[in-house]
């Protein structure tokens, strides 16, 4: 806020508050500390008024107004809290959660769930707060939660059509959209003219571009503005939003271009997993590389992360001081002139200064600064004819600069660099170096503004800044005046500033301007999403297509975030029983991913799965087309489930059929089809129980009717059937005095986990199909053992069915959570989902 030169005076809530000149009544209170709720206004935002949920109640002032438009005034007598103004305030967030997911909100089990499941569940749309990546920092949830409502009188109304996610780095989910205008808003303050708005009217309202064009074609610069002021989760981060909640902030200077934007570095872990603005205010925005791509390069699967010399023709990893013998003991043979140093712009100072001393004063050489965007064709002629004429015999390079035809004239390459290349893949010695936020020193700008990097984070693996590498070489080689206890003394006896190449233009506010390379890497290649900004990536041989594979017969999705694949799997169709499950890896190098069988035809020789959209193989299998082929599919796998009936003797089944009690939740709806259906045939009573956390989200109704005796349906918040889950519909049934013989239960692990906990001691067996991570599915790998009693079992071979009251579930959750990273980082960073399948066979 600004200093209070001129002020007024008011009452709000019997307080007397003086508030500055000009402000609102919500600025008047929020000045005094008084909280008001709302959810469209942001203190860096002109007043808006679209949410209502600001009203107050002014004396001598009709209605309801709004007090973030309403100027404070001198005398005004204001009131934030009454019966009608909880009753009015409670009606428009009823109003707003009828078109947003909300189910969660209401669920009985809320408290349990968040106390189990921490971080939300991955999942493709966000159909609940337990699936959606802002919960913790959803301001629609904190104001539901805080209102002592516990039902919801309007339906929920969701569009599964409202997902869009083929933008290169922003996800929207418009379900969630509560159009508070604050990411256009933000837009039109930052860049003058807003690429986005709201379109369309009534039920189809939702943020858009002019004409429906795509972000990339409307003008957006992807600065991330919008994700960072959106209040409900509808515009997120593809890359940072399922990393869990806790973290820290860093404020640092980008190097990706002479410009060296300031940003707010969000860390998690020790890895950096998202970069923000500073503010909302015009100096303070970032380009997509400073918001979106330093992440990622940071990130990458592929940095280099040890040193390495090459030993008998081949490069060995080696420790830190055996590399730098090794280049110590070489260099010396090339102080004749004919040594040079390609440094990468914008470098910080200190490395600059200990190269610079390296190359000119030590060994007599020359040192080449490239600008940054350049890369092996950029290098300058001068360099490149002395390299071809054999004048420049040994180079130490800091980036990709060099091309195979110079690589072959080289007799003794030193490559400092953070990822791989072909220069490395040559190299006498590989230097792995610490990179943007765990280097450390100082940045000089294009406009010779001297700018500290923040302490630096922790380097991956074995890495070091290159100003250290220069110092301990140099020492090695018994070279004095090189004693530099940290990187403060590089450059306090010599404080030159030296010159920075400006940018072509300023990529905040074009794309077509972002630099197209960083240290000579193609910036597209590690950062996929950078193609859909007119970025290219290295050209590589498109891969040879198989004709072999299995066919994908059909692929729907029966409700947000559950898809039906039937695949043609003769040999399994012919042998599967109820309970088991199939591993299918779409891609031959995707991931092996285990899903139970729904149906299966043994006359078609096809298979039935239903898969919940959760994490890299599911989105693969999301984005499959009917023709399609997948790479593997091997089953079926695991122990079918005990029916104890004889099936093929239906004629000493007993007079008074045994009951069983069938219980689905999300994906296992499907998976107790074909045990219902088996029970069924077998001549048992089958009560099957389905829920789901709202209307939208049941699917197989009809399905599972035709093999029951009874069917309920239960949702979380009560939209169909009875309020609550699986647990509870059981022991409505258990209170009537029906005699169950045994229940089975199929879902997500906290399902399972709730439905055991509930109907412990009542004396009726209990089975759940447990689904711990997975890898090999025949017992070799170990990944999905689980404890049951005293006993380790392994779920894909001694399973995946046990007794539900024996399991350890504070282990199998524990264990599930530990591979939670992992699976975050193989979720991948393209559009849509980036897979390339198998094609029909012409």
């Amino acid at each position: 806020m600004s200093e209070i030169t001129e002020s007024v005076t008011l009452t709000i809530d019997g307080r007397e508050v003086r508030a500055v000149t000009g402000d609102t009544v919500l600025d008047a209170a929020r000045r005094a500390g008084i909280p008001i709720p709302t959810l469209c206004a942001h203190e860096d935002l002109s007043p808006f008024g679209a949410c209502r949920l600001c009203i107050v109640e002014i004396d001598n002032v009709r209605g309801y107004p709004t007090s973030c438009t309403t100027p404070a005034t001198a005398g005004m007598v204001v009131r934030t809290q009454s019966k009608e103004l909880e009753e009015l305030r409670n009606s428009t967030l009823e109003l707003m959660l009828s078109g947003h997911p909300n189910s969660c909100l209401i669920c009985d089990d809320r408290e349990d769930c968040e106390k189990y499941r921490p971080q939300p569940a991955k999942a493709g749309q966000s159909t609940k707060c337990g699936a959606c990546s802002n919960r913790s920092g959803c301001t629609l949830r904190e104001m539901s939660l805080a209102t002592p409502a516990s039902t919801l009188n309007l339906p929920t109304l969701y569009s599964p059509h409202k997902l869009e996610r083929d933008d290169p780095f922003i996800l929207r989910d418009h379900n969630l959209c509560v159009l508070c205008g604050r990411c256009w808003r933000v837009c039109e303050q930052l860049h003058g003219t807003p690429a986005i708005s709201i379109v369309n009217r009534g039920r189809e309202a939702r943020i858009g571009t002019a004409f429906d064009r795509s972000w990339v074609d409307s003008g957006c610069t992807f600065c991330g503005a919008c994700i960072d002021i959106c209040p409900t989760g509808t515009i997120t981060d593809r890359f940072s939003r399922w990393y869990p909640a806790q973290h820290r902030e860093l404020r640092t200077s980008c190097q990706l271009c002479p410009q060296a934007c300031t940003l707010d570095l969000i860390v998690s872990q020790g890895q950096v997993v998202a970069s923000h603005m500073t503010g909302f205010k015009r100096p303070a925005r970032l380009c997509a590389l400073g918001r979106f791509a330093y992440p990622q390069i940071m990130s990458s699967a592929v940095r280099l992360l040890q040193p390495m010399i090459r030993e008998d023709g081949d490069l060995t990893p080696v420790s830190w001081e055996e590399t730098i013998s090794a280049v110590a003991a070489a260099l010396p043979n090339y102080r004749d002139g004919s040594f040079a140093l390609i440094a990468a712009e914008p470098q910080t100072r200190e490395s600059r200064r200990m190269y610079e001393h390296l190359a000119v004063e030590i060994m007599h050489g020359q040192l080449f600064s490239q600008p940054a965007g350049s890369g092996p064709d950029d290098l300058p002629s001068a360099v490149r004819d002395d390299i071809t004429a054999g004048r420049i015999r040994a180079v130490w390079t800091a980036g990709d600069y060099l091309t195979q035809e110079l690589l072959e004239r080289i007799e003794y390459l030193v490559v400092a660099d953070f990822l791989p290349s072909l220069a490395a893949r040559r190299a006498a010695a590989v230097l792995p170096v610490a990179v943007l936020a765990e280097d450390e020193g100082t940045l000089q700008t294009a406009s010779s503004q001297i700018k500290t990097l923040a302490t630096p984070l922790a380097a991956r693996g074995k890495a070091r800044s290159e100003w250290t590498l220069v110092r301990e070489i140099v020492q090695s080689m018994g070279i004095a005046g090189f004693e530099l206890p940290s990187v403060t003394d590089v450059v306090r006896a010599d404080d030159r500033e030296y010159t920075v190449a400006p940018p072509n233009g300023d990529p905040r506010d074009r794309v077509a301007d972002l630099p197209a390379r960083f240290r000579g890497h193609v910036l597209a290649d590690i950062v996929p999403g950078l193609q859909a900004l007119g970025l290219r990536a290295t050209e590589a041989s498109a891969p040879v297509e198989q004709l072999v594979g299995f066919t994908v017969v059909a692929r729907d999705e029966v409700v947000p975030n559950f898809h039906r694949l039937v695949i043609e799997a003769p040999a399994i169709a012919r042998h599967a029983q109820p309970g088991q499950f199939a591993v299918v890896m779409v891609g031959e190098k995707s991931e092996r991913a285990p899903f139970t069988l729904v149906d299966w035809d043994k006359e078609k020789g096809t298979i039935t799965l239903v898969i919940e959209e959760v994490g890299r193989s599911s989105q693969e299998i999301a984005k499959l087309k009917a023709g399609q082929r997948i790479a593997h599919v091997s089953g079926p796998l695991g122990l079918p489930l005990p029916l104890d009936i004889p099936a093929d003797n239906i004629a000493s089944v007993p007079a008074t059929p045994r009951t069983i009690v069938l219980g689905g939740g999300c994906y296992g709806v499907g998976s107790i089809y074909p045990i219902a259906r088996a029970f069924k045939q077998a001549g048992a009573q089958v009560i099957t129980v389905i829920e789901g956390c709202s209307e939208h989200m049941l699917y197989m109704e009809e399905e599972l009717r035709s093999v029951s005796d009874r069917f309920y349906l239960a949702t979380k918040d009560g939209s169909e059937g009875r309020k609550g889950g699986v647990q509870d519909v059981f022991l409505d049934l258990y209170r009537e005095g029906l005699k169950i013989e045994r229940f089975v239960a199929i879902g997500c692990s906290f399902m399972m986990r709730m439905v055991a906990a509930r109907t412990a001691g009542l004396g009726i067996p209990l089975q759940v199909a447990l689904n711990p991570i997975m890898v090999d599915g025949t017992g070799m790998c170990g990944a999905c053992r689980v404890t049951v009693g005293s006993e380790t079992k392994f779920a894909c071979v001694d399973g995946p069915f046990f007794d539900g009251y024996a399991v350890d579930w504070d282990q199998l959750f524990a264990r599930r959570n530990a591979y939670m990273r992992t699976e975050i980082e193989a979720i991948p960073q393209t559009a849509g989902n980036g897979l390339k399948v198998l094609q029909p066979a012409t």
